[in-house]
């Protein structure tokens, strides 16, 4: 069951509308949610007295108005009249309202360069691979003529999105770029990893023998799949394999549907996640 909300104030009779989202909004929780999901296009533009008349006069909220127009005095305004908002209205648990102040703060002051990575860092660990991609390509293709540690470090992270969608070709070139920029351990790693997960055996062989400056890591990564192989082997994964394919050797075809579909609808909802708009 998902969260249960209590409602404050009233049902705008008019709505209030964004217009750099193209939203429509109708009380104080749809308010909340739209800062939560939106952290980071948030300005302090965006926060008008016509939003505070709104809040008293249409939520019929008149106190907790007087509280988010104060906010609005801080420095960092915008992340004041979000730790306000949730405050009063108690719509996110702590943990949730601390990250997307976060986010606010991060935004804050930074040229869109720096704000594009910052959100692409965001999405990338939070797991959604898709929407960091989103930042990262453009910046990809933006950044080229500045320092190499920052050109560097977009590729490395867009190596690790794409190597969170399985997508081993784009994340192998990705992190070759980010190699050649910096010439770290850590992206030839990647590097190698993206190739050794993409290639059949006899190519990442023949690919090894031709770049034998990459020999010693290479071992350091067998090493790795390594204990990657003996952590799957103790894992609730591998136990579930071994009970599925004891049923069906007992020719218990009906219930291995059921636990197949149990942990299909698991992954399909982590996939949706990692590819969520």
């Amino acid at each position: 069951m998902g969260r249960v909300y209590l409602c404050l104030g009233q049902n705008a009779e008019l709505p209030y509308y964004f217009e750099k989202a193209k939203v429509h909004i109708w009380n104080i929780e749809e308010l909340c949610y739209f800062i939560r999901e939106n952290a980071w296009i948030m300005e302090p533009e965006l926060l008008t007295k016509e939003l505070i008349d709104w809040v008293a006069q249409q939520c019929g909220l008149p106190k907790l108005a007087v509280l988010l127009n104060d906010s609005l005095k801080e420095e960092d305004c915008v992340t004041a009249f979000a730790a306000c908002l949730f405050s009063y209205t108690g719509y996110c648990p702590q943990e949730q309202a601390l990250q997307v102040q976060k986010i606010l703060q991060t935004n804050a002051g930074n040229n869109e360069t720096d704000r594009a990575k910052a959100r692409g860092d965001y999405f990338l660990e939070s797991g959604k691979y898709f929407r960091a991609l989103q930042e990262y390509e453009p910046l990809m293709k933006q950044l080229t003529g500045a320092k190499p540690e920052i050109v560097g470090s977009v590729y490395h992270n867009a190596g690790c999105a794409y190597a969170g969608l399985f997508l081993f070709d784009r994340a192998a070139a990705a992190y070759e770029k980010a190699w050649k920029l910096l010439r770290d351990k850590r992206n030839a790693a990647g590097f190698l990893a993206a190739k050794r997960m993409g290639l059949s055996e006899q190519e990442y062989v023949d690919f090894l023998a031709e770049h034998p400056e990459l020999y010693e890591i290479s071992m350091a990564l067998e090493e790795k799949l390594k204990s990657c192989r003996a952590e799957w082997e103790e894992s609730e994964e591998r136990a579930l394999s071994s009970k599925l394919a004891r049923q069906g050797q007992n020719g218990e075809a009906v219930k291995i549907l059921e636990i197949v579909g149990e942990s299909n609808s698991v992954l399909q909802q982590q996939y949706r996640e990692f590819v969520a708009l």
